[in-house]
């Protein structure tokens, strides 16, 4: 079998900074992060940030102590035999899992774990100087953040990047960089890829399909065999359960999900063809995605538990909608559809160097535009001139826009 070839894209764009890992020609992982020079904006703690925080409460029957890191929730602190906490008192902690929905960050004592002895040694001097809470550690370029968080371990590949100076703070650290255009994302449809993560369902060969719906407590992957029973012959259970296996790590991956997950296989024809469906999922995971696998029933019914260590693709573009109604929805997130609108204007400016392209906006969008992120409509301005306009637009929704050449 032939060596899969892998690449890492990073993409500094004027709003935000964006990576993707591909493997051969598909992409299987994105990381989202600020702009080069955003790297200071205020932000949710993320996995592996040390943070200043400061007790509130101590759960003795949990052996836990709830600390105030500067969000909404209280991040949660499990203690050791031999840790012990001060309500009150401030502390020094690692963030393991970001706050997801009504749930706080979980934290670590164990914040100085791959950190030399200086570097430690640094950051509790700072924590004595600093109010709590506060982020420890020093603000890390948007390029090499992507690149560390983008990077899976033992990664041997090429990594490309569209910007010279992050190009050269990349190669500093010894990162080997291949020079790219604005554009590398379009060529390998990163963007058409990210579109079809954000959606509910994912086609598979013949016709069937996976419905995949998160909640806070799991997520849950149902196998649909659709349009291929009309065709489909034989054991179509197994053939359809084939195909799902095969694709089904793909899927989580470029969504980014962990956590605990059941999926709902149709029912193998036997144990033979149950036992096929385990190996065709532990070969497909290899090198993919980590996962603790359970059991899979003769009804088909499996689980697993994999890593959450950051939000999922739909927590991180989008958000809840409809609060008191029987049901509620979700909406992308004005950050995001920011990001999205300044990213097609963008683009049209590199693209064709004499337009003069016009963003319409709604008037929430307008609003996040020139009041909240400003800076990036001024990056635009120094890359490519003032040769574009954004402005509100009353036909159009709140949080939409049109980008008029």
């Amino acid at each position: 079998m032939a060596a899969v070839k892998r690449r890492i894209l990073i993409e500094c764009g004027a709003g935000e900074t964006r990576a993707a890992l591909v493997f051969d020609d598909e992409p299987v992982r994105f990381w989202f992060g600020p702009a080069r020079g955003d790297e200071a904006l205020p932000r949710p703690a993320q996995t592996g940030d040390i943070i200043l925080g400061r007790v509130r409460t101590i759960s003795k029957p949990l052996r836990a102590a709830f600390v105030d890191i500067g969000e909404a929730q209280e991040g949660f602190l499990p203690l050791g035999a031999a840790e012990e906490a001060v309500e009150g008192a401030p502390v020094i902690v690692r963030v393991k899992r970001p706050a997801v929905g009504a749930k706080g960050a979980a934290l670590s004592a164990d914040w100085a774990r791959d950190l030399g002895r200086g570097a430690a040694k640094a950051l509790e001097e700072k924590s004595a100087d600093a109010s709590a809470p506060a982020r420890l550690g020093a603000l890390r370029d948007a390029s090499m953040q992507a690149f560390m968080q983008i990077r899976p371990p033992g990664f041997e590949g090429q990594v490309f990047v569209n910007d010279v100076a992050a190009a050269q703070i990349l190669h500093a650290q010894g990162v080997e960089i291949l020079a790219d255009d604005d554009r590398l994302f379009e060529r390998c449809g990163v963007d058409e890829t990210i579109d079809a993560a954000l959606e509910r369902t994912a086609a598979l060969p013949g016709g069937a399909h996976l419905v995949i719906d998160e909640t806070e407590g799991l997520t849950v992957v149902d196998v649909d065999a659709g349009a291929a029973a009309d065709s489909a012959t034989g054991h179509l259970n197994d053939k359809v359960n084939m195909a799902a296996a095969k694709a089904l790590f793909g899927e989580l991956s470029r969504r980014g999900i962990g956590g605990r997950i059941v999926v709902d296989f149709l029912p193998p024809s036997g144990p033979a063809a149950r036992k096929a469906l385990l190996g065709a999922l532990e070969r497909a995971r290899e090198g993919l995605f980590s996962a603790r696998f359970g059991r899979l029933s003769a009804d088909g019914l499996f689980d697993m538990t994999a890593p959450r260590a950051a939000l999922s693709l739909l927590e991180l573009a989008t958000e809840p909608v409809g609060a008191g109604l029987a049901r509620t929805g979700r909406r992308f997130t004005l950050d995001w559809a920011g990001k999205t609108a300044i990213r097609a204007l963008e683009r049209a400016l590199a693209v064709r160097p004499q337009a003069r392209p016009r963003l319409l906006v709604g008037a929430a969008l307008e609003d996040y535009l020139c009041e909240a992120r400003p800076q990036w409509r001024e990056r635009l301005a120094a890359r490519h001139g003032a040769r574009f306009e954004i402005r509100a637009d009353d036909r159009l929704e709140e949080r939409s826009f049109e980008l008029v050449e």
